[in-house]
């Protein structure tokens, strides 16, 4: 689904008749009376014939009437990160007097679709998403935005889209755990992400290659490893690190889970932290400081993340624009810890 997809209203300027009316006609069963001429039915179904029109699943979700119910889709319940979020947003909301649904779609699109439409079956007065990005392809994203359904998105985003999103500056984050890093006197420095085609991974491994390329500083394709985005990922990220002839001797990871992967291999193997590797998460995640070396990590702002999503996604029930740009981007800080020590 791009924006080239055809809609209700596309059928509608066709057949020369109002979206409603083309949306009674398409949605009646064959051989049901309804209040239209037969010349007119017949122009409206000639017109969705034409332009190969699909009915949503989606926009049958949308009634009009408030129900007080928001839906809360997420990919992971194992990432804190998420769960933090979403503890503020629903907080937050119910202030207002909204109740949430929460969904857990586990990483993958087809789930995300079919939990989406089922919220909308509800049916939902608005959606707070963390999309799974499996392809990086926008579709369903884009009907919810032609069909007015209101939604926000969080952590993630879709570039060139109208989508109002919060997320944080994944980018410099990057940046600043490559420089503090290289500070240190570390030069082969290593990083462990997700599947690029998530918006924050990709953004956090280009903050990583533009940060060592302007420190001069060459890329080596060997200390890059995309992983699934758990401890078992940051595991086997590092065991493949540790065959190699020259260990690194830093590690910069995508989330803190997977630091812990690293973590634990090193510590299995003798490998000193953070004498022989130094070690960077991201997310600072409540259990990040207490761990047996307590790691070092990119904070994000968790909840500013879930207030300003609830705000948004508000002020758009409400009928206001929530602000100017749709992409709200936060600031992160670098928090130091044993991890990276002198």
């Amino acid at each position: 689904m791009t924006r080239g997809t055809v809609t209700l209203a596309d059928v509608a300027r066709l057949a020369g008749v109002s979206k409603s009316t083309a949306s009674r006609i398409l949605a009646a069963a064959k051989g049901r009376k309804i209040p239209y001429s037969p010349a007119t039915q017949e122009s409206v179904r000639n017109a969705a014939d034409l332009l190969n029109y699909r009915p949503s699943k989606l926009a049958r979700g949308l009634t009009g009437a408030r129900t007080g119910i928001i839906g809360l889709v997420i990919p992971t319940l194992e990432d804190s990160f998420f769960t933090a979020a979403t503890t503020i947003i629903e907080a937050q909301l119910a202030e207002r007097g909204y109740n949430v649904i929460l969904s857990n779609t586990s990483g993958d699109s087809d789930m995300e679709r079919a939990k989406v439409e089922d919220l909308l079956t509800w049916p939902v007065d608005g959606l707070v998403i963390a999309p799974v990005q499996q392809s990086g392809d926008a579709g369903l994203f884009w009907e919810l935005w032609q069909n007015d359904v209101p939604f926000v998105l969080i952590d993630r985003t879709f570039a060139d889209t109208p989508f109002y999103s919060v997320t944080t500056d994944d980018h410099a984050g990057a940046g600043m755990a490559v420089e503090h890093l290289l500070s240190l006197g570390r030069k082969r420095i290593a990083c462990v992400g997700g599947p690029l085609a998530v918006s924050t991974n990709r953004a956090r491994h280009d903050g990583y290659v533009e940060a060592l390329i302007r420190n001069g500083v060459l890329p080596d394709s060997r200390l890059c490893a995309e992983v699934s985005p758990t401890e078992a990922g940051g595991r086997q990220a590092m065991e493949r690190f540790a065959q190699l002839d020259t260990l690194p001797d830093a590690v910069f990871c995508f989330s803190d889970l997977m630091a812990i992967g690293v973590m634990e291999v090193c510590l299995e193997r003798g490998i000193r932290i953070p004498e022989d590797l130094a070690l960077v998460g991201y997310a600072d995640l409540d259990y990040s400081g207490v761990l047996r070396v307590p790691l070092t990590s990119i904070r994000q702002p968790r909840n500013e993340i879930g207030l300003a999503s609830a705000e948004i996604l508000l002020a758009r029930l409400d009928g206001r624009k929530p602000f100017l740009n749709a992409e709200l981007k936060l600031p992160v800080e670098l928090v130091i810890r044993e991890s990276t020590r002198k």
